[in-house]
């Protein structure tokens, strides 16, 4: 019954296409990025006034609000979906950390990817835009209900036209045609903070660059009569120029003044212009979008009197709802072939293969979508979308995937420093080289190097175990120096070198952006003397062969001062004789961490434990315990355990965020720690026992790593310990 009622209206469609009334009323929505939201609050009036319009044209925001309300989208639902989006992470410069590829993640977490560009045809390769757009795409695609590339937007409940500009020639281009997610996206492409849009041979950008207000457009579109909705761009104050993206912003903003006066020129006395005053509120500041909403409503009400000219009585106007909310909602299709664009160097083969068995069986988006995310999820993508083409009851997927223009090879740095401001502390640089698509099946190959206090050198081959497979193996070799305190009463008595190196081969399955499972074997040596003060243990150098299993899942939104999410972490490694080892221990790792938030407010809980189930470990295995949310009253390293359990709870509430380019926020709190020691030596004793630390600090999440200054109290110690950490040393 529902694809017979809308193969008819399709015929219906083709036989007498959408009215355009010779007089009939243009709506034009301008540009204006966070400001545009506004536009929500006018629709809002103009349905309490019942004033219909005969069709819709927009740019940037205005292209947003428009497509979504020429859909068929009710108002309502439309303004729900709007309140629930996370603008921050819609428009910011990086990925959602849920939607990261794991490895990506783990590398932030160890401060690996400070700064991360590609390399390629012998010179440095940096990203084309700021800012990632997937989760964007996504949600507009949400907003207008179907991903159909179609035709001509004239099918859709009202005609509509988006605006964009032509980057090589600046003229203004209408977008009449495709998928209207695309046409969106198009319209607010703001060079330099989004990817450029290609579209039948011409890349696009931000329509306000050559019309901000279409008002011309509007008028040749339905009719003579236009009411235009006019957001406003204003520039940024000198204080509030702190970014490369807030200066493109900028220089936009500046360049919009010519086109928009040419444009508001055009309103004439049979037209309806509505000013929105949004006061300070700049189109970069995203986090205050619902603001703009009141601010639509009081500036529509504002010229109720001169909208009163085009309203209509209830019935005719009901009828008009009916048709704008009913128009286009098809069935859907069964998909017929997958199609997709060209590709640099991401096997054509392996999105294939995850999309193989969707020829024949009607289009589920839900599912598409978490097939899409997982895909994404390899990390090899600027933007990863689709849309289908309608042909009867079948359709085309079509698979629109571009690539980093920074990959397939990447750099990677970080590093740091941390101190105790009383002679402990650690400092670390980090360089690292991974190639991605090193074959069909997805190889990859990482180089770490660490150069500091401790030193290391690994290198790592990945390879999936087909084109479908989730396994994969892993041979990997490392080398490393480690510098261990040895500490009693307060007083540092001697630092161990500890060198190892060693060789091994993992099998693993993938979790995609969740995580991932291992387990392996190695083999390696282990050489450890003293390097300054008393001989306290009696150097080693053994050979060690081990099994290891190891879990990992990291739901975190960030790996320092985290929001929401959990992460679990499980290491065992079993070392004997039959593996090669001199020695024979077991080893576990355990580790839980959550986050939860209210508003600016947000608690953390850590849980970790280590050390050998059943027996004492040798000196070179021990855990070293202290510094910051580890025994926040204690040195770096100054607590060696053979086993402990460590439980960590902290508070901290956000005092103002931070740039994109800076970092996520600047925060105050304060932590208790507790911990179950057994064999250790510390400042008080020696043998097993517990030990308290409580602590206050102020630190930054910021694109380097963390930024912490801090104090630590330990009853035990009865001393205050001061700490300064930046990035990831370790």
């Amino acid at each position: 019954m529902v694809r017979g009622r809308w193969l008819l209206s399709v015929a219906l469609g083709l036989i007498m296409p959408p009215a355009v009334a010779a007089d009939g009323v243009a709506l034009v929505l301008s540009g204006g990025g966070a400001r545009g939201v506004a536009h929500l609050g006018v629709l809002k009036v103009l349905e309490e006034l019942r004033v219909p319009v005969d069709c819709v044209v927009g740019t940037s925001m205005g292209a947003i609000v428009g497509a979504s309300y020429a859909s068929g989208a009710r108002l309502d639902e439309l303004e729900r979906q709007v309140r629930a989006a996370h603008w921050d992470e819609l428009f910011s410069s990086a990925t959602p950390r849920d939607d990261q590829p794991f490895r990506e993640k783990q590398d932030a977490a160890s401060g690996h990817s400070a700064v991360t560009m590609g390399y390629g045809e012998g010179r440095i390769l940096t990203p084309h835009s700021a800012i990632a757009g997937q989760q964007l795409d996504r949600f507009l695609q949400g907003l207008v209900g179907v991903p159909d590339a179609l035709s001509t937007f004239d099918t859709l409940a009202l005609p509509f036209r988006a605006m964009a500009t032509d980057l090589v020639t600046g003229e203004s281009v209408e977008l009449s045609s495709g998928p209207l997610w695309r046409a969106m996206r198009t319209s607010m492409a703001v060079p330099g903070a989004f990817l450029p849009i290609e579209h039948e041979g011409r890349l696009l950008v931000d329509g306000g660059l050559a019309m901000n207000l279409p008002v011309s457009v509007g008028r040749s579109l339905c009719g003579a009569r236009v009411i235009a909705v006019d957001v406003g761009t204003p520039p940024l104050p000198r204080e509030r120029l702190r970014s490369a993206t807030d200066i493109v912003f900028q220089a936009i903003h500046l360049a919009l003044g010519h086109n928009v006066a040419a444009q508001r020129a055009l309103i004439g006395p049979g037209d309806v212009l509505i000013d929105v005053d949004i006061g300070d509120m700049v189109s970069s500041d995203f986090d205050r979008v619902l603001e703009t909403i009141p601010a639509g409503e009081a500036a529509a009400r504002a010229m109720a009197p001169a909208l009163a000219r085009f309203s209509v009585d209830a019935d005719t106007y009901a009828h008009w709802q009916r048709q704008r909310e009913a128009r286009w909602r098809p069935p859907s299709p069964i998909i017929r072939r997958v199609t997709m664009s060209q590709l640099r160097f991401v096997s054509r083969e392996a999105i294939e293969a995850q999309l193989d068995d969707l020829p024949g069986r009607t289009l589920d988006m839900d599912e598409l979508e978490q097939r899409i995310s997982g895909l994404y999820s390899d990390g090899d993508y600027e933007r990863l979308r689709y849309s289908i083409v309608r042909d009867g009851a079948e359709a085309d997927l079509q698979i629109e995937a571009i690539e980093k223009s920074w990959g397939p090879t990447y750099l990677r740095f970080g590093g740091g420093l941390a101190s105790d401001f009383d002679g402990g502390g650690v400092v670390g640089l980090y360089a690292g080289l991974s190639r991605h698509w090193l074959n069909r099946w997805g190889a990859r190959a990482d180089v770490d190097l660490v150069l500091g206090t401790n030193n290391s050198l690994r290198a790592e081959f990945y390879q999936p175990l087909g084109l479908k497979s989730n396994w994969f193996v892993a041979p990997q070799a490392q080398i490393s120096t480690e510098s261990v305190p040895v500490y009693f009463e307060d007083i540092r008595l001697a630092e161990y070198k500890v060198k190892r190196r060693s060789i091994g081969v993992e099998l693993g399955y993938g979790l995609g952006a969740w995580g991932e499972l291992r387990t392996g074997l190695h083999r390696g040596r282990i050489h450890a003397n003293v390097l300054s003060g008393l001989p306290l243990y009696p150097s080693a150098d053994l050979d060690d062969g081990w099994a290891s299993v190891s879990a990992v899942i990291d739901r975190l939104d960030s790996p320092f001062f985290p929001r929401r999410g959990f992460s679990t972490r499980l290491e065992l490694q079993d070392h004997r004789k039959s593996y090669g080892s001199e020695l024979s221990f077991r080893f576990l790792g355990l580790a839980g961490d959550a986050a939860w938030s209210q508003g600016d407010n947000s608690l953390r809980l850590r849980v970790i434990a280590a050390g050998s189930p059943d027996q004492d470990l040798p000196a070179a295995a021990r855990s070293l315990i202290g510094g910051p949310f580890a025994l926040s009253g204690y040195r770096y390293g100054e607590i060696s355990a053979d086993q402990f359990i460590l439980v960590g709870t902290a508070y901290y509430r956000r005092v103002s965020k931070l740039p994109d380019s800076v970092g996520r926020g600047v925060y105050v709190g304060a932590t208790y720690e507790w911990a179950d020691l057994s064999d250790y030596a510390s400042g008080n004793a020696v043998g097993s026992g517990q030990a308290r630390s409580v602590s206050v600090f102020a630190g930054a999440d910021s694109v380097i790593g963390p930024l912490y200054l801090g104090a630590g109290y330990s009853p035990e110690k009865d001393a205050v310990r001061y700490y300064l950490l930046l990035g990831e040393p370790f």
